[in-house]
């Protein structure tokens, strides 16, 4: 549990940075937490990614999370303009479901404290 919101607070980050770069104009961000259970919910309306971007996005997420990097890499997610941070928040989620829905993104990431 040592350091999860900072943790949370740097996916978000990432995330934010990455959508923003990609000249998102519209974007909502959800937290839910309960329990030991955290759910990031992103949505980028009328987004301007690519099915081959989304599949992107769903390979770098659904990794295994790999504890071991989280606790080495963690940090350093936003302090640098590459694609391997996404990596990196792979490896810190369980799970995540990335679609397109009526011209809109969804991105669900779940994390188990």
């Amino acid at each position: 549990m040592r350091h999860e919101i900072k943790k949370i607070c740097k996916i978000v980050d990432e995330l934010t940075t990455l959508l923003l770069r990609d000249d998102t104009d519209e974007v909502d961000f959800k937290i839910k937490r309960s329990g030991k259970q955290t759910k990031i919910f992103i949505t980028d309306y009328n987004t301007r990614y690519t099915q081959e971007a989304i599949e992107d996005l769903r390979m770098c997420f659904n990794v295994q999370r790999q504890h071991e990097v989280e606790e080495y890499y963690w940090q350093l997610v936003g302090e640098c303009d590459c694609d391997s941070e996404l990596t990196v928040i792979g490896a810190m989620i369980d799970s995540a479901t990335v679609e397109i829905k009526d011209g809109n993104m969804y991105i669900v990431l779940t994390r188990e404290a």
